[in-house]
C-alpha cells in the first residue's frame, strides 16, 4: 500500500500547477497595486538578464515548489522507537526456556502441582510473546514504511531540483529568442526604411511613365508586409515575456525582456574539454540517476525462485544503459552545435570585415559622383546588416554555449527520457 502511495505522489506532483505570487528578483521592480488598480489591463515589464531569470525561476518556480512542499512533507524525520519491544520479547523467551529446562527436572510431571503451574505460566508467556512479535513485526513494516518515505522525499527533492534546473533552462532559452526576434525587427525595419526610398524614387520613375502603377502597387504590398511582420514579431515577444514571467511565478500581469544577455568568454569556449565535460554531465545527470535508482528498487526485491524479479532487474539494467548511451549522444550533438556557431561567428565576421572594405569603396566612389545617393545607402545597409548578422552569430553562440553549460550540469533532454 505505502509503495501505491508513493508512487501516486511520485507520479501526481508535477500535475499541480498552481499560480503562486511573485516574489523572486528581477532587475526592475513591478507595477505598484495603485498603477495596476487605476489600469488593470497595463503590462508589468521587468528587464532581465541571463542570471536574474535563473535566480527567478529556481527560487519562484510553481512546480518545484510543490515538489519541494511534497517532499518536505513526505519527510518522516526521526524513526527512532520503531524496535521498542525486542528486549521485552527476548526476556520472555528466555523465562520460557528456564521454565522449560525446570519441567524436565521434575519426576512425575502428572502428579506434581508445580509442573502444572510452570506449564500454565509457560503458555500465558508465549501469548504475551506472540503478541509481542507481532507487535515487532508490524514495527518493522512501519520502519520499513518509513524508509520508503524518507526514499521518496530524497527522490522528489532530486526532481525538484531538476525540475529548476530544466524550467530555467527553458527561460533562459526564451529570453534569447526573445532578443533574436529583437534583432529580426531591426533587420525588418532597416528593409522599411530600404523600401521606402525606393518608392520615393518610384514615385517620380512612375510620374514620367518609365514604371508601371502595377510594379508601384509591389512595392507598396511588400512595405504592408513588412509592417505586420513587425506586429506578428511584437506579439510573439510579449507571448514569450509572459511565459518567462509565469516561469519566474510573476503575475499574469508582467512581462519579461531581455535588460543585456552577457556573451560566452572566449576563455570558456577554450576549457571545453569533451570527455571530461561528458564525464561531469553524466555524473550529473538525473535521467542516469533515476535509471540507477530504478535499478537499485529491482535489485532490493529480487530473487531467485521468482524468474519475474530477475527480469525485472536485467530490464533495469538494459534503461541504464541505453539512457547512458542516449545521454552521451545527446551530449556530443550539443558540443557540435557549439562548434558549428564558433565557425557560423567567424564567417559572420570574416563577411563584415568585407562588407567594410566595401562600404570605404562606395564611400569614395560617391564622394566623387562616381555612384548615386540611393547606390550609398544601399552600401550602408549591407554594412549595418553584415553587423547585425555577427551580433545574431554572437547570440547564436551564446545559446549553444548555455545549452553545454546545462548540460554539464546534468540538464538535457534525451530521446531514452522522452519515450518514457
Amino acid at each position: 500500500m505505502i509503495r501505491k502511495l508513493i508512487s501516486a505522489l511520485l507520479a501526481g506532483t508535477l500535475c499541480v500547477l498552481p499560480v503562486l505570487p511573485a516574489g523572486a528578483a528581477g532587475e526592475t521592480p513591478p507595477a505598484t497595486q495603485e498603477e495596476q488598480a487605476a489600469d488593470p489591463t497595463a503590462v508589468t515589464v521587468r528587464k532581465m538578464g541571463m542570471r536574474a531569470v535563473r535566480a527567478a525561476v529556481e527560487e519562484g518556480s510553481p512546480t518545484a515548489q510543490v515538489l519541494r512542499k511534497t517532499a518536505a512533507s513526505m519527510d518522516p524525520g526521526s524513526i527512532s522507537g520503531a524496535t521498542g519491544g525486542s528486549s521485552e520479547a527476548e526476556a520472555l523467551q528466555g523465562l520460557i526456556e528456564s521454565m522449560t529446562a525446570a519441567m524436565e527436572k521434575i519426576g512425575n510431571p502428572e502428579d506434581s502441582l508445580l509442573y502444572k503451574t510452570y506449564e500454565a505460566q509457560i503458555k500465558v508467556l508465549q501469548i504475551q510473546l506472540e503478541g509481542l512479535q507481532q507487535s515487532a513485526s508490524s514495527a518493522m513494516q512501519g520502519m520499513t514504511a518509513l524508509l520508503q518515505l524518507e526514499d521518496a522525499a530524497y527522490q522528489l527533492r532530486r526532481q525538484a531540483d531538476n525540475v529548476a534546473g530544466q524550467l530555467a533552462q527553458t527561460a533562459q532559452t526564451l529570453l534569447i529568442t526573445i532578443q533574436s526576434l529583437q534583432y529580426n525587427k531591426e533587420q525588418i525595419e532597416r528593409q522599411i526604411a530600404a523600401l521606402d526610398r525606393t518608392i520615393a524614387a518610384a514615385e517620380v520613375q512612375l510620374s514620367i511613365g518609365t514604371i508601371s502603377q502595377l510594379q508601384m502597387d509591389t512595392y507598396h504590398n511588400q512595405r504592408d508586409n513588412l509592417a505586420r511582420s513587425l506586429e506578428t514579431l511584437d506579439v510573439q515577444c510579449e507571448n514569450l515575456g509572459s511565459s518567462i514571467a509565469l516561469l519566474c511565478g510573476f503575475d499574469a500581469g508582467t512581462v519579461v525582456m531581455p535588460s543585456r544577455i552577457s556573451l560566452v568568454y572566449a576563455a570558456d569556449l577554450r576549457e571545453m574539454s569533451y570527455e571530461d565535460d561528458l564525464a561531469e554531465a553524466k555524473a550529473n545527470s538525473f535521467s542516469i540517476w533515476q535509471q540507477r535508482n530504478e535499478l537499485r528498487q529491482a535489485q532490493n526485491v529480487y530473487d531467485e525462485d521468482i524468474p519475474a524479479t530477475g527480469l525485472s532487474v536485467q530490464s533495469a539494467r538494459d534503461a541504464l544503459e541505453a539512457e547512458q548511451q542516449a545521454v552521451e549522444s545527446s551530449f556530443a550533438t550539443i558540443f557540435q552545435t557549439v562548434k558549428d556557431s564558433q565557425a557560423a561567428l567567424s564567417a559572420a565576421q570574416t563577411a563584415e570585415q568585407q562588407a567594410e572594405l566595401d562600404f570605404h569603396t562606395s564611400e569614395v566612389q560617391y564622394s566623387r559622383g562616381m555612384i548615386s545617393r540611393l547606390e550609398y545607402q544601399q552600401a550602408q545597409d549591407t554594412l549595418e546588416n553584415a553587423k547585425l548578422a555577427v551580433e545574431m552569430a554572437q547570440l547564436n553562440l551564446t545559446s549553444a554555449y548555455n545549452q553545454y553549460d546545462w548540460a554539464k550540469q546534468g540538464v538535457m533532454s534525451t530521446a531514452a527520457a522522452s519515450a518514457q
